[in-house]
């Protein structure tokens, strides 16, 4: 006797970059799948199994293949509510590329539209959020742990195809009570769900501890039987930022009695940048002389996780270094820029565990020296 075979499960998200939270987010994803085998779907098509993550294929070109089919779509996680199809495009770029067409279109809001739509190859404002009229008739869609703490800032058109996107789906989750506030302001009703990497020791702590076990890691532990983890965006890269960051840096690693090990989160434009790091290195070895200090150079998914599970401490700005670091039982502060970052709403919703937080831009020098005398 013969069964109907399941609709074909397509998980859809940003993990055709290099960005630690959507590469894990992916793994998360997949382990919630049980015994189906999933399409990884992204804007583009992409190897990225070197550092941890997996072959994704693009999903208009799923939709070409597969369109007639039965289907289940999941976007997986992440700020996908809000990214728009220029910052999507950009992303997707390398660095110099990315530095190109930004001087391009700096000036040109027109030419930036036109520009991102002939990349991706879609006309959608939000590319990652896939709905009517594109969505196949076939298809089921459902939104997972998705962030969009920006949605009240949309713009009409954006919104209404925001709207109608989540009005068709079969279930909307949200991580942090700011986007479900957001949502419910343009009429989408979505329930609360931490995000899904706050579960990485459960989903992929085998991994993560095979890497802690390598001779690599055991080579770092006796250089430093201790260290802080320390992530920055390049954003944060200006000389006045990288002073700050680099004294709270030396003020928290000081009161730990450990090392500090730079690293990035993410390779993408508009994520980290190695010369920044390595400017904030030199900071950190001219302020702080006595104490060990070192990049750490692997970009693989599960080193960044060994990284900071083997951690005493996590200071940063990515979100997902926060949620893994805590997820582990190690204290971390989140750098934001403004309270209403996404960092900020997901923290205050899931607050981590003594001694985790998020702290503002313009807060860093005062909270850090205050909370390193404490």
């Amino acid at each position: 006797m013969s069964f109907p075979l399941p609709p074909r499960l397509i998980l859809f998200g940003a993990f055709d970059r290099h960005n630690l939270g959507d590469l894990l987010l992916a793994h998360c994803a997949a382990a919630a799948c049980g015994a189906r085998e999933p399409i990884f779907a992204g804007l583009a098509a992409r190897d990225l199994r070197a550092w941890g993550g997996h072959r994704v294929c693009r999903l208009a070109d799923i939709v070409s293949a597969h369109g007639g089919e039965p289907a289940e779509l999941v976007h997986v996680g992440g700020e996908v509510l809000t990214t728009t199809a220029w910052e999507a495009a950009v992303m997707l770029q390398a660095p110099r590329d990315a530095q190109r067409v930004i001087a391009q279109f700096d000036r040109d809001p027109t030419g930036r539209r036109a520009w991102a739509a002939r990349c991706l190859g879609t006309a959608r404002q939000l590319p990652y959020v896939f709905g009517p009229p594109d969505l196949p008739a076939a298809w089921a869609s459902r939104f997972v742990a998705a962030g969009g703490v920006a949605v009240g800032d949309l713009p009409i058109a954006a919104a209404d195809e925001l709207r109608d996107a989540l009005g068709t789906a079969e279930a909307v989750s949200v991580r942090d009570r700011t986007t479900q506030a957001a949502l419910a302001g343009i009429g989408v009703r979505a329930s609360l769900l931490q995000d899904p990497a706050a579960q990485t020791p459960t989903l992929c702590g085998d991994r993560i501890e095979a890497r802690l076990a390598d001779e690599g890691f055991a080579c770092l532990r006796r250089r430093q039987p201790r260290w802080l983890a320390l992530q920055l965006a390049a954003a944060w890269g200006d000389d006045v930022t990288l002073a700050l960051v680099a004294q709270a840096a030396i003020a928290e690693a000081r009161a730990r009695d450990a090392g500090i090990v730079l690293f990035c989160a993410g390779l993408a434009p508009w994520h980290d940048d190695p010369a920044v790091l390595e400017r904030l290195l030199s900071q950190i070895r001219r302020l702080a002389p006595e104490l060990a200090v070192e990049r750490f150079t692997s970009a693989h998914l599960f080193d960044l996780c060994a990284l900071l599970a083997g951690s005493c401490f996590y200071l940063g700005t990515s979100l997902h270094g926060w949620i893994v670091a805590t997820s582990f039982g190690v204290p971390a502060r989140c750098l934001v820029d403004k309270a209403d970052d996404k960092a900020a709403a997901y923290i205050e919703t899931w607050p981590g565990p003594a001694g985790s937080g998020w702290l503002a831009r313009t807060a860093v020098p005062q909270a850090f020296n205050k909370g390193a005398a404490e």
